[in-house]
């Protein structure tokens, strides 16, 4: 079947976007294996060919693309197949099929263990379902000849500060959010120029949510993602404040997983811009969702790459064209490399993107689907029939003291690897913090963020 899809991020030629945004591209299914009752499969696979690029007046180029990743959705990619999640590999499928290793001749040998196996509700849906907000990161397996009439890419216009006065009225923005407990947590590496109605305007149309305040109902419900890894595309937000405030608006978007998700926390300042309010915002991406007995509570991983989700912010806003003008202000004082409250290491180059919005364009907004697939394949008698065959097929397998070792001494390694990670990254902080500037530093007009060093241009 066919699949048709927008271009949110151009390629680069000689470090200049070769495609204008929000273009069509086409693709098909290459091919598809479903796990159906899971008799022969015990998890999904999608393979996808994107093939054209439709550039606006001009005729389509072919391309060889193959999906790299799938941003948002619970899957993971391997050579060019998406492939779906094992249903079983879950903290309660972890609990069910590890609680005993001693041999024996019963399948079951407890029964407390049959009666959890049976009647135990949250199940994940081992099918893929991708709808339309999928985010794919694509890589051209083949160099594109590219055409000599293709029509140029449009700049985003770049924020002017000739008399300094938007430098002035950012003077004293603190760079980092705290928790209600006084720690450092989050880096502030946005401000958006404009009024509160074009704000929330730009973030609904291109897919953006305010998530809901923490209550036990919400807490629950995040719960329950979590085991059924599922999407919860309104979880609410740990607590942080900036200068002692609570943020006006926490923003995020998530698709299929409740691990991934992009999220904003966002704070109206006193001062004003040519008469525009200026808002303060903390952009994370956040990769995966873990419960803490530590932290008494979820906490999710985060992303190390901070201007990484600068783009994907400037990106969004700009593909439904809400954005005015941009700039950036350099900050070398502040350190490139820090933890957050939950001890994730962030990575900067130190930037603080300026954008400033405008009424978006009535013909260029990207259609994105606010609806979540609730992912459940076939009726009810269906689904409890296939979890009993996916939960026996996988202690058939896995219920024993053989494989026990085994996962044990994986997941030992993974644990040794992170734990070698977090050291190479503390030695890295560590040489960060000696060399941090202990001078005041003057910071600089904004700089051409279409120039050769610039932070608002695309990557492949």
């Amino acid at each position: 079947m066919p699949v048709q899809a927008i271009l949110l991020k151009s390629p680069e030629c000689d470090k200049v976007s070769v495609f204008s945004t929000n273009i069509p591209v086409e693709g098909r299914v290459l091919s598809v294996r479903r796990v159906g009752l899971g008799l022969w499969h015990e998890t999904a696979a999608l393979e996808l060919a994107f093939l054209r690029i439709l550039p606006t007046d001009h005729s389509p180029i072919e391309i060889n693309g193959r999906v790299e990743l799938v941003d948002n959705a619970r899957e993971s990619v391997k050579n060019g197949v998406i492939r779906g999640i094992r249903s079983t590999d879950t903290p309660q499928g972890l609990i069910s099929s590890r609680l005993k290793y001693l041999p024996s001749p019963h399948l079951y040998p407890d029964p407390v263990l049959l009666g959890y196996k049976l009647l135990f509700p949250v199940f994940p849906e081992p099918e893929i379902n991708l709808e339309s907000g999928a985010d794919m990161q694509v890589q051209l397996a083949e160099a594109i000849d590219l055409p000599a009439d293709l029509p140029a890419t449009p700049q985003i216009a770049t924020i002017l500060d000739q008399d300094g006065k938007l430098r002035k009225s950012l003077t004293g923005l603190p760079e980092r959010t705290s928790t209600k407990q006084g720690k450092a947590a989050d880096v502030i590496n946005m401000v958006f120029a404009g009024s509160r109605a074009d704000l929330e305007h730009a973030f609904q149309i291109s897919g953006w949510q305010q998530s809901e305040e923490i209550s036990a109902h919400t807490v629950l419900r995040q719960f329950y993602s979590y085991l059924a890894k599922s999407s919860y595309a309104t979880a609410p937000m740990s607590a942080q404040l900036l200068a002692g405030s609570k943020p006006n608006l926490t923003l995020e978007k998530a698709f299929q997983s409740n691990e991934k998700r992009n999220h904003l926390r966002i704070w109206e300042l006193e001062t004003t811009w040519s008469t525009l309010p200026l808002w303060a915002s903390a952009a994370v991406r956040e990769t995966g969702a873990t419960l803490s007995i530590r932290h008494k509570g979820f906490i999710h991983h985060v992303s190390e790459d901070l201007d990484e989700e600068q783009q994907t912010v400037l990106r969004d806003l700009s593909v439904v064209d809400c954005v005015d003008s941009v700039g950036s202000f350099a900050r070398p004082a502040l350190s490139h490399l820090m933890r957050n409250a939950t001890g994730e290491l962030f990575r900067t180059n130190g930037s603080l993107l300026v954008v400033r919005l405008k009424p978006c364009g009535a013909g260029e907004q990207v259609t994105r689907s606010n609806h979540r697939p609730s992912l459940k394949s076939g009726s009810r008698a269906f689904r409890y029939l296939r979890r009993q065959i996916l939960t026996v097929r996988s202690d058939l397998w896995r219920a024993n003291c053989i494989y026990a070792l085994f996962d044990l001494t994986r997941r030992t390694l993974g644990v040794v690897r992170q734990s070698s990670l977090r050291r190479a990254a503390d030695t890295r902080l560590r040489q960060a913090t000696t060399l941090m500037p202990t001078s005041e530093m003057q910071t600089p007009l904004l700089q051409d963020v279409n120039g050769p060093d610039n932070i608002g241009g695309s990557t492949p």
